[in-house]
């Protein structure tokens, strides 16, 4: 007990660390589903503490008990003991349910690491109830009852503080170049009242979860806007306004923007296989192919020659001056988040979990 209780204290440490610090860790690459998860608002309680923290807080608890109850060969003290680690159980079993729970239907991936954790916990949880119970039997469901009542308290005040749709917004005050949506991706119709420009990363999670909802957010704005899909890379490799010294998390992209672009420019009936390729079922979870992956891909769409010419095409170059631009404008503080969504001079990045929810977004944005 006292060794599964240990890994999963490591395992709640080493998210929280994740979630304060922010660097990567192995297997949670920058646009899989682990990362999705560990960078999304479900993550925090009240948007400032990790959840793995109260997680961590749990354990511990749970690992002074269980030392103490091996170690004191006092009944009464080891009865009181019993109680606390049922209440811990009961708690951890339906935070566990809850966090699954929004994996599942809010965030719609999973991360690895938090699905262990839930599933020791639970698995300890039913150890610890049976060892319990078999110690004394009474008053077990009452303190168990009492733990999940604290988790799903928790789940209530997560939810009624954690907002379905936010955004940070920003205005530029350098003029934007324009974009026209007659030479590039479109989603909607080229010739809507509002015409949005997004800036996204081939391999952002959260840009890919915003990208299958934009045909809805058309519909249900009746068509009044269209989407320009506009990609950015994030690395530094070819973006000067990534700021230095941190991790790029987005090597690899840069090609990935040429590979999309060419195929575009030569042929578009083939780029709409490969994006629909590239991004995978949107119920699904998602590692983002890798730059051979997309090279292989796109090479059979239109042949290995067609492509390595296509990606040396100037009007590429071009395109990511005019697209730089508009991202260092619109950039606040040095951040570089994306997705951006970008009519006129105002700009915002959305995180929303339906599309209903962007949807009022992009409509504030466009009135």
């Amino acid at each position: 007990m006292v060794a599964l209780v240990t890994i999963v204290l490591l395992l709640s440490i080493i998210l929280c660390f994740h979630s304060i610090s922010g660097r990567g860790l192995i297997g949670c690459s920058q646009g899989s589903s682990c990362n999705a998860v560990l960078g999304s608002k479900w993550s925090f309680l009240f948007g400032i503490i990790p959840v793995s923290a109260l997680a961590a807080g749990v354990w511990i608890a749970f690992l002074v008990c269980l030392i103490l109850h091996s170690r004191n060969s006092d009944l009464e003290l080891q009865y009181f003991l019993n109680r606390i680690l049922l209440i811990l159980s009961g708690s951890v079993t339906g935070s566990a349910a809850w966090f699954i729970w929004l994996q599942s239907h809010m965030i719609k991936a999973f991360c690895p690491y938090c699905m262990t954790a839930h599933i020791l916990g639970i698995a300890i949880s039913a150890l610890t109830v049976i060892w319990c119970v078999r110690q004394k039997p009474g008053h077990s469901l009452l303190n168990i009852g009492f733990g999940l009542t604290i988790a799903v308290a928790l789940a209530v005040v997560q939810f009624a503080t954690t907002p379905l749709t936010l955004a940070e917004r920003g205005f530029a005050r350098e003029p934007l170049p324009e974009l026209s949506p007659r030479e590039l991706p479109v989603t909607g119709d080229p010739d809507a009242p509002h015409v949005i420009t997004l800036l996204y990363d081939w391999q952002c999670s959260h840009c890919r979860k915003i990208h299958n909802m934009l045909p809805d957010v058309v519909d249900i704005l009746s068509g009044k806007v269209a989407f320009i899909l506009c990609p950015i890379s994030l690395s530094r490799e070819c973006n000067p306004l990534i700021p230095q010294g941190s991790t790029d998390r987005f090597t690899g992209s840069c090609q990935l923007l040429h590979i999309g672009l060419a195929l575009w420019r030569t042929d578009p009936i083939a780029y709409s296989r490969y994006e629909e390729w590239y991004w995978g079922d949107p119920a699904k979870g998602w590692n983002p192919p890798s730059v051979d992956e997309a090279t292989a891909y796109a090479s059979d769409l239109i042949g290995a020659d067609r492509l390595e010419q296509a990606i040396k095409d100037p009007w590429i170059e071009s395109y990511m001056q005019t697209v730089l631009q508009i991202f260092g404008r619109t950039s606040s503080e040095g951040r570089s988040a994306v997705p951006r969504f970008i009519y006129k001079n105002d700009w915002l990045i959305p995180e929303a979990d339906d599309a209903a929810g962007l949807a009022s977004l992009v409509s504030e944005m466009t009135q």
